[in-house]
């Protein structure tokens, strides 16, 4: 998954119409920062004026090109993105039509869509609500997402508005048109899809393992609900104030030619044998006051377990409130590698 970083450097340069199929031109170094403007990105929200930008050429390890705009209140972080990724692979190319849940749009270069995840997908414990448009224009490929808090925070007693994923993809979807991202025909772009987990989702990391697998594997007893993200798929059971398996909260977040990154090169942790190439796995816990479960004094506990097979990389987590009658950690632990063992990606 290409990690956007938002930076707060130095302000981009005057805006471009660059040609199709051609990167904008550099005057700040940074042809991110240089396509989206710091005038640009006010269109998206006049409070990004005049913050944000990104360092010259590519930061180290990315295959794109970074820029940010970021303004902060006490309702929490608003941040546009950039990444310009020039010239763009096949694969890069190809990944970005297989954009999973992603909505099509129309009049941004030769394909562009639409995705909604986080608070927009039903995700809770604070996840922002991401707007985020995928483009390609010859050669190039464009990520441009916004980022806005969710009405409410764990922890914290301010309440904002809803944000309202339609509203902001008309206006980031106008932002890479006039950045010079057009194609000449009329922009239609396709309205948000109603708050919460879809009823269907085309995402190939929900597809790796079934909810009824999970659910068997843990001895829950209640169904799972999916919530697909960009590169995961968590599976949320009906009791997260009950301790035992039905409070379980298992995700797998897929990483595509990860393995010799530095996140999952010296794998840290209990090692585990029989599981893809190399895995090893780690436990912890944390208050559940830092989370939308129910209150209640029981810690949730956390598993991770870290998997690389080939070029590829994966996580599996668990987060569960442990029973004094139930399953204990370390059985439970077991499950989840019993799980991950029979999951090929």
């Amino acid at each position: 998954m290409l990690i956007l970083f938002l930076s707060a450097c130095a302000q981009g340069g005057a805006g471009s119409s660059s040609a199709p199929g051609t990167s904008a031109s550099s005057g700040t170094g940074n042809p991110a920062c240089d396509l989206i403007t710091p005038e640009i990105a006010a269109k998206v929200d006049p409070t990004l004026s005049g913050s944000g930008g990104g360092q010259p050429g590519k930061p180290p390890g990315s295959p794109a090109y970074l820029c940010g705009y970021t303004s902060k209140s006490d309702k929490g972080l608003n941040a546009l993105s950039v990444a310009l990724t020039s010239p763009a692979s096949a694969d890069d190319i190809e990944d970005v039509k297989k954009t999973s849940d992603c909505y099509p749009v129309t009049g941004i270069g030769d394909f562009a869509c639409f995705q909604w995840t986080g608070w927009f997908r039903g995700e809770g414990s604070g996840a922002s609500a991401n707007t985020i448009l995928h483009a390609v224009r010859g050669t190039e490929t464009l990520d441009l997402r916004y980022l806005a808090p969710p009405p409410t925070i764990p922890g914290s007693s301010a309440t904002g508005p809803s944000p309202d994923g339609t509203a902001v993809a008309r206006a980031v979807a106008q932002a890479a048109v006039d950045a010079g991202w057009g194609n000449g025909t009329a922009l239609d772009v396709p309205s948000a899809p109603q708050v919460g987990p879809p009823a269907t989702t085309d995402n190939p990391v929900c597809a790796l393992v079934s909810a009824d697998k999970v659910k068997q594997a843990f001895g829950a007893t209640t169904d799972a609900q999916l919530l697909p993200g960009e590169t995961s798929c968590r599976y949320t059971f009906g009791k997260q104030g009950t301790p035992g398996p039905d409070s379980i909260v298992f995700s797998v977040q897929l990483e595509k030619g990860a393995a010799s990154s530095p996140a999952f090169g010296t794998l840290q942790g209990e090692k585990v044998s029989g599981v893809g190439d190399r895995a090893a796995v780690t436990t912890g816990t944390f208050p559940r006051v830092k989370s939308d479960r129910p209150p209640g004094d029981e810690p949730i506990t956390t598993i991770d377990l870290m998997v690389v097979r080939g070029k590829d990389a994966a996580l599996f987590t668990v987060q569960v409130l442990i029973s004094p009658t139930g399953p204990t950690l370390d059985q439970t632990k077991d499950q989840l590698i019993g799980l991950a063992r029979g999951i090929q990606f």
